[in-house]
């Protein structure tokens, strides 16, 4: 019989949860690891794979939307096995309570309007999307529940394709003399690092080398209390960048918009071409910070010179601060 999650389950269980689960376990099984490769290794293959021209998704997930995807899965397939409710109960690193996982979907990531049935129709897309994805760059624990789901050539740590200026040959120097599609939120920030301060961004110059032209279409963002009403819901946005893409003649795409990214790079595979989600690190590619690079990922700041900029305020959605205390900005 297939034990399925429900309100009296849940409150249970995340009790025992609260008693049961070792913090110190929990951060060291946040990762379960099982990457092919890591470091130079993994960016000198995903450098390969993008050098052969072949159509190509290299990609990662972010945890909310994971968390999103992990919790509807198991309650569309397994219910709650033994295993999981032990990952829950000693470690919670694994998100069972699918509702609450779509409010985050919506308030961290874009998804909208919050309704379940919508809910369920964005697991089945992304069910079928992730099974583009060529390069994982993996990191979080709950992937180990749709890794059946994913037909990945490699796994590598997720600094491998993440951080292209941290490697000797960096991957991203095969974007020399490319029409190089940028699909992000921040076009104009992007833009004018481009073209006033690519040369003074990093020290090596194979990481941001100069395109044969730089396209950019700028990305809705629904997150936190930002609205668009051009749209009704979020499968309306997707297909509106999706349209807005094939309105483009390029190479390869660079992508980074919440929820939408993981979609917008399979779609880009299946027209023949390639791209790299790089999620928030596309901003970090073209010199573009914000708090989270100072704060809680400080390891990247060595890399931010006086040529780096913020966000423009054009930029900041509505309630930015609800989305990690505004760390994109």
């Amino acid at each position: 019989m297939k034990i399925r999650n429900n309100r009296l389950l849940n409150r249970i269980l995340s009790v025992y949860a609260n008693r049961l689960c070792n913090h110190n376990d929990h951060y060291e099984l946040r990762y379960c690891g099982y990457c092919d490769l890591l470091d130079q290794e993994a960016n000198d293959y995903v450098y390969e794979l993008l050098a052969s021209g072949q159509p190509a998704m290299i990609s990662k997930f972010g945890s909310v939307e994971l968390s999103n995807l992990v919790a509807r899965h198991i309650d569309e397939t397994t219910g709650l096995t033994k295993e999981i409710i032990n990952d829950y109960l000693h470690y919670n690193n694994v998100t069972i309570n699918y509702k609450g996982a779509l409010t985050n979907l919506c308030s961290n990531a874009g998804f909208f309007p919050y309704d379940l049935d919508l809910g369920l129709r964005w697991y089945r897309l992304m069910i079928q999307d992730i099974k583009e994805v060529d390069v994982l760059g993996s990191y979080i624990y709950e992937e180990k529940y749709i890794a059946q789901s994913m037909n990945c050539l490699k796994r590598v740590n997720i600094d491998g394709y993440f951080s292209p200026f941290s490697w000797n040959n960096p991957w991203s120097k095969v974007l020399k003399g490319k029409k190089v599609l940028v699909v992000h939120p921040f076009v104009e920030s992007i833009k004018y690092q481009y073209e006033n301060n690519r040369e003074h961004l990093f020290e090596n110059p194979d990481v941001l080398p100069e395109f044969k032209e730089l396209i950019l279409v700028k990305a809705v963002q629904t997150q936190a209390d930002a609205k668009d009403s051009r749209f009704k819901d979020w499968f309306e946005a997707l297909q509106y960048m999706k349209d807005e893409i094939d309105k483009c003649d390029y190479d390869i795409a660079l992508i980074g918009c919440g929820a939408y990214g993981m979609c917008l790079a399979a779609h880009v595979k299946r027209q023949g071409k390639q791209a790299v989600h790089l999620a928030s690190m596309t901003q970090m590619l073209f010199g573009v910070y914000g708090k989270r690079w100072l704060d809680s990922e400080p390891e990247y700041r060595k890399y931010i010179n006086k040529y780096w900029i913020r966000p423009d305020k054009k930029e900041k959605p509505q309630g930015a601060d609800k989305i990690e205390g505004g760390c994109y900005w």
